[in-house]
């Protein structure tokens, strides 16, 4: 005896809607598996060219870098060229000036005193004009670099102290005194400081400022600290302000790090680290800047 089929349809019928329905999943599952290999490729293709974007983007972010540097090493060979060009021209000439005015003030009777007044008069402005003529060379190009890294730093706190009327206290670690550093090297560890003081004397209000070399192994390190009111480092910089952006690449430059952020209390710390060749270290100094 033959038993009916429990959905009431005869085998025959039956098949062919259960045929019918397999194909039709079969085909809507090849039609998505097609549809997933197409995303799957439209994704790989996306990944592969964002790769491809990010590798360009940082070629040209090394080339921008390189180019900076490049800007900034040529800068300071033009500023160490002018500097010797006022040394060696303007420099020598006021210097012979100066000689024949003393001579002829000298040559001068008393009975001439207008002329020795007029006299005289030359001779202090041309001291003045020397006295410029100086302090440009010196900011052109700071003329403490021979005589090393601490001399340089010592020299740079003096002359802030004396123009700003700010406390400066240098503290070296040991064997700074005598430590032997490459010439670009102290000019940049100067220019750093440079700029930290002139930021200093226009915007923190601080009575004090320390500065604190140290070297470890094959590591420089310079910390400047001021009791100022001090600034948030991740404010968003002004348009027309590229001073630590500066400092930024031309310490990345050395291979080095610069890290600015506020003091412990109140104030601005700067930490400047950058690589220099293994130095024998034994001794120490702290110095007060007058």
């Amino acid at each position: 005896m033959r038993i009916p089929r429990q959905d009431g349809l005869p085998d025959g019928p039956a098949k062919a809607v259960s045929d019918a329905r397999d194909a039709a999943d079969a085909a809507e599952l090849l039609s998505l598996t097609q549809n997933q290999m197409l995303v799957n490729q439209a994704l790989i293709e996306k990944i592969l060219a964002l790769q491809q974007a990010e590798e360009a983007l940082r070629a040209s972010e090394q080339k921008l870098h390189e180019l900076l540097a490049h800007q900034l090493a040529t800068r300071e060979d033009e500023r160490k060229r002018i500097s010797q060009e006022l040394h060696n021209s303007l420099g020598q000439n006021l210097l012979a000036l100066r000689i024949d005015i003393v001579m002829l003030h000298q040559h001068t009777t008393k009975r001439h005193y207008r002329l020795r007044d007029r006299i005289g008069s030359a001779l202090d402005n041309v001291d003045i004009t020397l006295r410029t003529v100086k302090e440009l060379m010196g900011e052109l190009r700071p003329s403490g670099l021979e005589l090393g890294l601490h001399a340089t730093v010592e020299w740079e706190l003096r002359k802030f102290g004396r123009a700003s009327g700010i406390a400066c206290e240098l503290g070296a670690g040991p064997g700074i005194p005598e430590l032997v550093v490459g010439e670009e090297e102290v000019l940049t560890v100067h220019r750093v400081l440079q700029e930290c003081l002139n930021n200093v004397f226009r915007h923190s209000l601080a009575s004090r400022v320390n500065v604190r070399l140290d070297s470890a192994g094959d590591r420089l390190s310079m910390r400047i600290i001021d009791n100022g009111i001090g600034f948030d480092p991740a404010a968003p910089r002004k348009p027309s302000s590229f001073g630590l952006l500066d400092l930024h690449e031309r310490v990345a430059g050395h291979g080095g790090e610069l890290i600015v952020k506020r003091g412990r209390t109140h104030g601005t710390e700067v930490t400047l680290s950058i690589p220099i060749a293994p130095a024998c270290l034994n001794a120490s100094a702290v110095h007060t800047i007058g």
